[in-house]
């Protein structure tokens, strides 16, 4: 890691004794974040409580190498966030720490990384191997776990890069089985494959067997699929949404919540169902309507909504049969739309950008600009309610990066070659891709 000399240490003091700590921001493999034009003249540092309320701690003109923040109480907890604006007041430089209490930065350098805004930057610390299709989620709120991919020789190890220290841990465990899906609950994780599932500990290293929950469905039938996560915690392997197999309706439910059955480590398991088998389906959740699920069969309809628990099967929309596969869909602010991006149609052709209206007693589809590529296995996360980002690769393997409005889009070039690539938020609001290359980059709107 290279730090200009315009980069800053940010001291900080807890004011109940002395102890003092440093946070040093650091930019991964990129030299020029404070020099490219349009080059930053100020640094503004905040601190944002857990109610994402913003306290700006101070304010300095760049180049700057120290900036004092103050004293502050040592139990308090906060992200320090940190923004360079230009001469015009556009933020320019972005950064953010996880939610850090002060008492605990005594003695310590705490690295944040920052990066140009609205484009992609490599992270610091690469990651040992470039293996492609990768696994991804995210485990407590500070790591980022991957693993299987498409290489045999290592689908059975892992990685888990810290975000608090910006670098992969040194020793990351081997699982005992392959993880073709999988679902975190605290450190310990639901791994399945199409001959079971086992429950992994990250914190002890151990294992279990997983029960099969009574119903008509086994794991295989979810095997392969995404897992989507609710605002109340539950989580959906949605078997649908896998790339090769057999179509499927099963949905895997895990709820956290429910700890009655001790067999269950991470929280009842429960099985719902889509109205039909599909393969190769988008899915996202949608607040206040449950999990939506598009596209992935010539026959059914193009979209159903499968409420929150303790419902367990999907109800159909009035929309018509959707056959692409491989799509990416995210909610848009508001509640009520839905972006389906991506997939390719049963000729290799992209399948087109379009937003869907959940409230529509018929069809509502708006249109949006094309991808000037098809890619498949994509994936798309919502910015605001005309713009989100996708990410998917083409059948030859490149992974592709789109900003996309509903009247353009644009690429967003990565820093290195990524072949089959996946994308996961991150704990600090940002977004990663990930596989294919041993560096990680990230992207901050």
């Amino acid at each position: 890691m290279r730090r200009p000399a315009s980069l800053a240490l940010l001291s900080i003091a807890a004011c109940s004794s002395s102890p003092a700590g440093t946070i040093q921001l650091v930019t991964g493999a990129e030299t020029d974040t404070f020099t490219r034009s349009p080059a930053p003249t100020a640094l503004i540092v905040d601190a944002v409580d857990s109610q994402g309320t913003p306290t700006t701690l101070a304010r300095v003109p760049l180049p700057a190498t120290n900036v004092d923040l103050g004293k502050h109480d040592e139990n308090a907890v906060a992200a320090i966030t940190v923004s360079a604006v230009d001469a015009l007041g556009d933020s320019v430089v972005f950064g953010s720490s996880l939610p850090l209490q002060y008492g605990s930065l005594e003695g310590a350098t705490i690295p944040i990384f920052v990066q140009r805004t609205g484009e992609l930057a490599r992270m610091p610390g690469p990651l040992s191997d470039s293996r492609q299709a990768p696994v991804l989620s995210q485990v407590q709120g500070r790591y980022l776990f991957l693993g299987a991919g498409n290489d045999a020789a290592i689908a059975k190890t892992t990685q888990l890069y810290d975000f608090l220290s910006f670098a992969p841990l040194p020793a990351p465990p081997t699982l005992p089985r392959v993880p073709q899906s999988i679902a975190f609950v605290g450190t310990v994780a639901l791994l399945i494959d199409a001959s079971g599932g086992t429950y992994f500990d990250f914190s002890t290293n151990a294992s279990a067997a997983a029960p099969v929950p009574t119903g008509s469905f086994s794991f295989a039938d979810v095997a392969g699929g995404a897992t989507v996560i609710a605002n109340d915690g539950s989580e959906y392997i949605v078997g649908a949404t896998r790339a090769t197999g057999a179509a499927t309706a099963a949905i895997l439910v895990v709820d956290p919540a429910n700890t009655k059955n001790s067999q269950y480590v991470t929280g009842n398991l429960t099985w719902a169902s889509l109205s039909a088998p599909r393969l190769g389906a988008a899915a996202t959740w949608v607040t206040g309507r449950g999990l939506v699920v598009t596209g992935g069969d010539a026959t059914a309809t193009g979209v159903e909504i499968l409420s929150p628990l303790p419902s367990s099967t999907g109800a159909s929309l009035p929309y018509p049969p959707d056959s692409s596969v491989g799509a990416g869909t995210t909610a848009l602010a508001g509640g009520q739309k839905v972006l389906v991006a991506g997939g390719v149609t049963p000729s290799g052709q992209d399948a087109g950008v379009r937003a869907i209206d959940l409230s529509c007693a018929t069809d509502c589809t708006t249109v949006w600009p094309a991808l000037p590529v098809a890619i498949g296995a994509t994936q798309a996360f919502a910015l605001n309610a005309t713009t989100a980002i996708v990410v998917g690769s083409e059948v030859s393997g490149p992974t592709h990066v789109f900003r996309l409005t509903s009247s353009s889009v644009r690429e967003l070039p990565t820093r290195v070659l990524h072949k089959n690539a996946r994308a996961s938020l991150t704990p600090l609001g940002t977004l990663t891709v990930v596989g294919g290359a041993s560096e990680i980059e990230s992207f901050t709107p």
